[in-house]
């Protein structure tokens, strides 16, 4: 009888023990499915921002290259226009000297016929010299409002695909179904794609907007050009074709 109730009280305390360490092992894996859900949650965390973090010097990089090209557009742009008014002011000097070569024989010449008609061929020359300045300056004018207006279209267009860039990866993060993921990266890959394409367009073409009018910076919207300052006249007294007398 002691034997058999030794073999009982036996059999109970290994009945508990397997209780216990079973308890035990339901606890642990427990523990280690709660671990595993809390790694994989922060695993999570730090890839949305990793890729936060990185879209946001993308970004900063972009807007970098992007001013450091507005400005060398616009000092081509600038460099441009100064050598065409040069250019225009050298034809206009040019012609105001021939003006007064003609003027100084005609001093010399007495015959009024002579006169006259080196009178008229000298008008004739400063006129045409004025009106190529002119034209040369518009065409110079034409072409850096035409590049503007490029940029400025290409600016739109990139601001447009990187905002459709941006929520396709928001709903990339919302979304866990494979095919939407598939499209939605297809999709996102095409927007990078064009992104690229308008900044390869961007270093080539055209000024920027918002380009400064002057010294004094961008004029104001509907405000009139000051008054050009009077220009000194040069004229000899008596000359016939003499403009500012």
């Amino acid at each position: 009888m002691a034997s058999i109730q030794d073999l009982l009280r036996d059999h109970q305390h290994a009945e508990e023990q397997e209780k216990v360490q079973a308890q035990r092992k339901a606890e642990d894996e427990e523990r280690a499915r709660v671990d595993a859900v809390r790694r994989d949650q922060e695993d999570a965390e730090r890839r949305v921002r990793a890729e936060e973090e990185a879209r946001q010097a993308k970004l900063y990089e972009e807007q970098r290259k992007a001013a450091e090209i507005s400005a060398l557009q616009e000092a081509t742009i600038q460099r441009a226009r100064m050598e065409a008014e040069a250019q225009a002011r050298l034809a206009e000097m040019s012609a105001r000297q021939e003006h007064e070569k003609h003027i100084h024989a005609l001093q010399h010449d007495k015959s009024k016929k002579t006169l006259k008609w080196v009178a008229i061929g000298t008008g004739v020359v400063l006129f045409f010299a004025i009106v190529i300045g002119g034209f040369m300056l518009k065409s110079s004018s034409d072409r850096a409002a035409a590049a503007t207006a490029e940029v400025n279209r290409l600016r739109d267009e990139k601001v447009q695909a990187e905002q459709q860039a941006a929520n396709i990866k928001a709903q990339l993060e919302q979304t866990k179904d494979p095919q939407k993921i598939a499209e939605l990266e297809a999709k996102l890959a095409e927007q990078n794609q064009k992104i690229n394409n308008l900044n390869k367009d961007l270093t080539t073409k055209g000024p920027t907007a918002n380009r400064p009018a002057g010294p004094g910076g961008p004029a104001a919207p509907g405000a009139a050009p000051p008054p050009p300052p009077p220009k000194k006249c040069n004229c000899r007294e008596g000359d016939p074709i003499c403009t500012c007398l």
